[in-house]
């Protein structure tokens, strides 16, 4: 069981590392402004995520069997011997990279955020720019005279 376990934290600490790399490309397409990168890549994070959380349920499940009713790793000290500085090693490595991984999420975010504030900016500027105030094009292509409101209408006889 000891093996499992031990093997389920190395797939775990490399995909993180995955996880990072594929961040770091994220980022580098939100800032060269290429959405459709972006989009790819965002699938890719979340079929990873989602691999992360199967290999936890997948140790936590382990944990439970060795010791029934122990949730965490560190209650199992005494089950693995020597081999406990390499699982305490693994699981300091998962955790800077669960961190890491953590602060890029939070820069991408912010990146995305700010990317569309900027675009939402630029469609009210061209919108209030191309929107006519007062006079329309008629059916001509040139300004339609607009017509005075009935008098009745402005008060005036």
């Amino acid at each position: 069981m000891n093996k499992r376990i031990l093997e389920n934290l190395t797939r775990q600490h490399k995909a993180l590392h995955v996880l990072k790399h594929i961040q770091e490309e994220e980022f580098s397409y939100l800032r060269e402004f290429k959405p459709q990168s972006v989009g790819a890549l965002e699938f890719s994070i979340q079929e990873l995520m989602r691999q992360l959380m199967v290999e936890r349920k997948c140790v936590r499940r382990m944990i439970g069997e060795v010791v029934p009713g122990a949730t965490r790793l560190t209650q199992l000290t005494e089950y693995f011997g020597e081999e406990w500085a390499q699982v305490e090693d693994l699981l300091s490595k998962i955790d800077a990279l669960e961190q890491t991984c953590a602060k890029q999420a939070e820069k991408s975010y912010a990146l995305a955020l700010a990317l569309f504030d900027q675009s939402s900016g630029y469609v009210d500027f061209f919108k209030q720019k191309l929107t006519p105030t007062k006079q329309s094009y008629g059916p001509r292509g040139v300004f339609a005279k607009t017509k005075p409101a009935p008098a009745m209408l402005r008060g005036a006889l």
